[in-house]
């Protein structure tokens, strides 16, 4: 648990700068795009407790925890690494592995315990710093959650950050502005892990903001956002 204390410290840092130390890929604007859902599905994550359920087979029924590598062990399956994934996902490969043993197996995958998830909103908010994430969160709820915009927010040229399968961050502009003065706002929800910036001033180069956001954000913040992913090493901060 990090303490208020603790957060202004380090969004101070993150203000002033820590010089120039390695960070996540950006790739272009024209390359890659930002997934936004209208209404996020559950991805599996790292400490979940997964319940596999065979309907006509109860003998193979098997309760199993995401490891911090992602991975799981089924019984005649093996390891799976499944952080990330959708359970109906992992049904499908549980489902067309124990074919080969049993006459068309029906088999759920049930999450029964959560991990811990959290957002990372930084910038013009009264209380930034990491969130509790819950179900179905809007990146206005985000913001909210972390005490709401000061008067110096651009509230126009919001930055949502969210981590791609190969590790690099990519960046969309969202116009809170214009959700909060609408009638029916088009909701942009956020995702586990996502990073909220709400800047002072406009930003015409998302992509560049990224790296910059990177550069400027100190080893502690990186190792919270990435957990186990992030070792600080020799002065270099390395994301595995």
């Amino acid at each position: 648990m990090v303490n208020l204390k603790t957060v202004i410290l380090l969004v101070a840092a993150t203000v002033i700068g820590c010089g120039s130390r390695p960070h996540p890929s950006v790739q272009p604007e024209d390359e890659v795009q930002i997934l936004i859902p209208e209404k996020p599905g559950y991805r599996i994550a790292v400490e979940d407790v997964l319940s596999v359920r065979f309907f006509y087979y109860p003998s193979y029924n098997v309760d199993v925890i995401v490891r911090p590598d992602g991975v799981v062990t089924i019984p005649l399956v093996g390891e799976v690494k499944v952080e990330g994934m959708a359970p109906s996902e992992l049904e499908q490969i549980i489902r067309e592995r124990y074919a080969e043993i049993l006459v068309e197996p029906e088999v759920s995958v049930i999450v029964t315990q959560f991990a811990q998830r959290r957002i990372f909103v930084f910038g013009e908010v009264k209380l930034p710093g990491a969130i509790a994430y819950s179900g179905m969160m809007t990146i206005v709820d985000a913001i909210a959650n972390a005490g709401g915009h000061l008067p110096t927010a651009n509230l126009a040229n919001v930055v949502l950050m969210r981590r791609q399968e190969n590790g690099s961050y990519v960046g969309r502009k969202i116009d809170v502005q214009k959700m909060l003065e609408s009638e029916t706002p088009d909701m942009v929800y956020v995702m586990p892990q996502d990073i909220v910036y709400v800047p002072m001033t406009a930003i015409s180069k998302v992509n560049m903001f990224v790296n910059q956001f990177f550069e400027r954000i100190t080893p502690a913040w990186l190792f919270i956002i990435y957990g186990r992913e992030a070792v600080e090493k020799t002065g270099e901060v390395i994301v595995r």
